[in-house]
């Protein structure tokens, strides 16, 4: 019960984060994607899907891979889309479903076969532009993106290619060149010096110390807690030589005699200053939190005893705490 309070406290405290991460690359991706660079634009809008998974995402995903010809992959992307857009009942998800259907028209197929009467058992590996395929899918056609692709292979140790270019809408059938009759059973040699048979014993599981979950999860919070408490340090202390500077120069060294602009500089400075003083509390209550975790942890003898360190930092750009230790 403990761990759940404590990942959700840390999963508070770096959403906003992943958050204004992913909005970033949201925009960087519509640019890039303006810009025709669909390479980077693509990869843009995958990352942002990785951060924050959601339908806008998948769907600037699939129509990116679709202006850039990666028409397999589009089709993926809309693919997981409308999948999502059913499951929580998005009113988009019909429209999703009619563009990836509009789209499949034009994928290309490519369909390995095996000669009749040969064992696809004889593949000692099989791939596809250099990704594996799987043998329960020889005979079925597979979407690919138009263009060449290499279909490579490995017999008998002997390794053997063809090519099947396929255009857009089209399809390619590529027979493999192998032996026909059973394949030969594949055995594994042992390792020389390696014992076999009854005379080998199992290794044993090694358990993992008592309590170790527990205190990662404590280190890890209470880390966050610091470096939280560090920025609204930082930026409570740059808040507070704004004020100053605001009171000498807008003010004349007194809140009562502000013009308009030092009205509007102390304003905010004070408004920030408040601000960061909640996150510090947030900060703090996760240092403390995580320490406890850790503290508090099972442990398994004496000699398994850890060291843990909270130090205190400041300088000139701001404070934080040092937080540290054996676990």
């Amino acid at each position: 019960m403990r761990a759940v309070v404590a990942c959700t406290l840390l999963v508070a405290l770096t959403a906003p984060a992943s958050a204004d991460k992913a909005d970033k690359l949201f925009k960087k991706g519509k640019k890039l994607l303006a810009e025709k660079k669909y390479a980077d634009a693509c990869e843009a809008f995958s990352e942002v899907d990785k951060i924050d998974p959601g339908i806008g995402a998948k769907m600037n995903a699939a129509r990116c891979f679709e202006e850039w010809g990666k028409l397999a992959i589009a089709y993926r992307w809309y693919i997981d889309a409308e999948k999502m857009a059913t499951d929580t009942k998005d009113d988009r998800a019909t429209k999703i479903k009619e563009l990836a259907e509009e789209l499949d028209g034009n994928v290309p197929r490519v369909t390995i076969k095996v000669p009749e009467g040969a064992d696809p058992d004889v593949l000692e590996t099989l791939t596809i532009d250099g990704k594996p395929v799987a043998r329960d899918t020889l005979g079925i056609e597979q979407r690919v993106d138009p263009g060449p692709h290499q279909i490579k292979f490995v017999v008998d140790g002997v390794t053997k290619k063809k090519m099947a270019p396929v255009e857009r809408g089209g399809s390619s059938e590529v027979t493999l060149d192998i032996p026909k009759g059973t394949g030969k059973p594949k055995t594994k040699k042992p390792l020389s010096g390696t014992k076999v048979g009854p005379e080998l014993d199992p290794e044993p599981d090694v358990p993992s110390p008592p309590g170790r979950t527990q205190r990662i999860v404590g280190v890890t919070l209470a880390v966050a807690g610091a470096v939280t408490v560090g920025i609204a340090a930082g930026v409570t202390l740059s808040a507070r030589g704004t004020y100053k500077d605001a009171l000498e120069g807008h003010c004349m060294g007194s809140t009562t005699m502000c013009d308009p602009t030092g009205t509007d500089i102390t304003g905010d400075a004070r408004s920030r200053a408040n601000k960061m003083t909640i996150v510090s509390i947030v900060g703090g209550a996760a240092i403390i939190g995580g320490v406890v975790l850790y503290l508090v942890a099972p442990k398994a003898s004496s000699s398994t005893e850890h060291a843990l360190y909270l130090t205190p930092t400041i300088d000139e750009s701001g404070g934080g705490l040092v937080f540290g230790g054996r676990y």
